[in-house]
């Protein structure tokens, strides 16, 4: 017998998601954005941005990840809808006391997500760049 996956509540549709850019492959240098690989991931996880504050986000690249050389870009969680990818409110196990974290999760089937993540990615906004 199956269980169902519980899942937080859903984020609502005007905010704004935070995603920590940690790694170079993550990265399209020569355009100053996000590359669909940041969005592979069921779930990725975000912050959302009318509970914390971009200081706070920076913060965690450097103390909590170890990455103080990455960056955040900012996307519309509405337009992420719209793309497939279902943003909700949970908790990250490890960071508890972060309150503004969420998990992003891939509703689609495996043959559009690449061209979605890769849709996802070109309508971030760049909020702190990575100096990788």
């Amino acid at each position: 017998m199956s269980e169902a996956v519980a899942y937080g509540p859903p984020v609502p549709a005007g905010e704004e998601l935070y995603r920590l850019i940690t790694t170079l492959d993550w990265w399209v240098a020569d355009e100053g954005r996000p590359s669909s690989a940041a969005f592979d991931d069921s779930p990725f996880s975000v912050n959302i941005a009318s509970l914390t504050t971009i200081e706070e986000t920076v913060r965690q690249l450097s103390d909590d990840l170890k990455r103080p050389d990455g960056g955040v870009v900012a996307f519309a969680c509405d337009r992420a809808r719209e793309l497939g990818f279902d943003a909700r409110q949970e908790s990250d196990s490890q960071f508890p006391e972060n309150h503004a974290h969420a998990h992003v999760y891939y509703s689609g089937g495996n043959s559009s997500r690449k061209k979605n993540a890769r849709k996802l990615a070109r309508e971030c906004r760049t909020i702190h760049p990575p100096s990788f």
